[in-house]
C-alpha cells in the first residue's frame, strides 16, 4: 500500500501538503475521562492481529490508586471503522492501561510512551520508549492476545522505536540524540529481545539546509512487497517539535531514498488542533483513500502543548 501512497505525490512539497484533507472533527481521538488519559492521548500505532485492527496509543493523566502523579501509559483499542472525517473505536482491556509505569527506581518508573507493535512468533511484541531511572531506553512488553501484556524489561538505550519483521529478525529503527537533534539507528534481533546493531552509524539523518536539517523523530515503518517505507517527523529548528512529515523508501532498511517532493504532509492551520506540531504518523489504507492518524498539538511546547490524536486523509488517484 505504501508504494501507492508514494506515487500520489509530485515534486512540489506545497502541492503535496495541501492535497491532504485534515478532519474537521480533529482531534478524532481526544483526551477523555478523569484518569490515565484525561490530559493527553498520542502516539498511535496500528497493526492487524487475530482478525482485528488494533490501535496502540499513549495516554497521560493520573490513575487512581497510584502515586497521584501524571504519567504516560499505554492503552489499546480495536478500530471499528474509518471514514474521511472520523474513526470509531472499541476500548479493549476495559479501557485500562495495558503497559503501566514501573515501580520507583525501575527503568520506566516515570513514563512509557511511543508504542511500536509487531507480530512475532505468534505473539504481539510492543516496544516503547521508557523514561525513568537511568538513560532513556527502549522497553518491551509481550502479549498472547494483543491485549494483556507482560513486561520483558529494558533492551537498549534509545527512544521512539519503529519495528518490522524481516527474514526471521525483528528490525528496530530508533532515535538517539546527537548534539542538538535526533538521528535514526538500526538494530536487529533473532528473538525480539537481544538486539545487535546493524550499523554503528546513523542510517537516516537530517539534510543540511532542508526542512529536516536538525532532527528526525517518531519514524513509522511499513512494508509493501520488497520495499520498506519510512514516514517521519522532521524539524530544522528544534529537536522534538516537527511541523512536517517526510517519506522515504528502502529495500534493505539501511539505505534510504527520500521522496523528491518532501515534505509530503504538514501541520494544520494556525489555531487548529494540529496547527502547532505533529508527531507519530500511523498509516491506514481503505478502498478509497489513505488515512494517517498522528499526534497533533494546537500550540508549541513553550506555550500550549495539547497532544491528542488527529487524522487526515488523501484520496487514491
Amino acid at each position: 500500500m505504501s508504494e501507492k501512497l508514494w506515487q500520489l505525490f509530485k515534486g512540489d512539497y506545497r502541492q503535496n501538503c495541501l492535497s491532504w484533507h485534515h478532519s474537521p472533527r480533529n482531534p478524532v481521538i481526544p483526551a477523555s475521562g478523569e484518569t490515565w488519559r484525561s490530559v493527553w492521548v498520542a502516539n498511535p500505532d496500528v497493526i492487524e492481529f487475530g482478525g482485528r485492527q488494533l490501535l496502540y496509543y499513549r495516554g497521560n493523566g493520573i490513575q487512581p490508586g497510584t502515586d497521584c502523579k501524571r504519567h504516560d501509559r499505554l492503552g489499546v483499542a480495536e478500530i471499528a471503522s474509518v471514514t474521511r472525517d472520523n474513526i470509531e473505536l472499541r476500548d479493549l482491556n476495559g479501557g485500562e492501561p495495558i503497559v503501566d509505569v514501573g515501580a520507583p527506581g525501575e527503568f520506566d518508573d516515570k513514563d512509557v510512551l511511543d508504542p511500536s507493535a509487531a507480530v512475532f512468533g505468534g505473539k504481539v511484541f510492543v516496544y516503547y520508549s521508557a523514561i525513568g531511572s537511568g538513560p532513556d531506553c527502549v522497553g518491551l512488553a509481550v502479549s498472547e492476545d494483543g491485549v494483556r501484556f507482560e513486561k520483558a524489561g529494558s533492551l537498549m538505550e534509545g527512544r521512539a522505536p519503529a519495528v518490522i519483521v524481516k527474514d526471521g529478525y525483528v528490525y528496530m529503527i530508533y532515535q538517539l540524540l546527537e548534539e542538538n537533534g535526533y538521528q535514526l539507528y538500526l538494530s536487529r534481533s533473532r528473538d525480539g529481545i537481544r538486539f545487535e546493531p546493524v550499523s554503528d552509524r546513523p542510517i537516516f539523518a537530517g539534510e543540511p539546509g532542508s526542512w529536516d536539517a536538525l532532527s528526525i523523530v517518531t519514524a513509522q515503518l511499513t512494508q509493501d512487497g520488497g520495499a520498506y517505507y519510512l514516514m517521519y517527523g522532521g524539524s530544522s529548528y528544534l529537536a522534538d517539535e516537527p511541523d512536517f512529515f517526510g517519506l522515504a523508501r528502502s529495500t534493505d532498511l539501511l539505505h534510504w531514498e527520500r521522496h523528491p517532493g518532501n515534505p509530503i504532509f504538514g501541520c494544520g492551520a494556525m489555531g487548529q488542533e494540529d496547527g502547532g506540531a505533529i508527531w507519530f504518523p500511523a498509516l491506514i489504507e481503505t478502498e478509497d483513500f489513505f488515512a494517517i492518524l498522528y499526534e497533533g498539538s494546537r500550540g508549541k511546547y513553550s506555550w500550549d502543548i495539547s497532544s491528542q490524536i488527529c487524522m487526515a486523509t488523501i484520496a487514491k488517484a
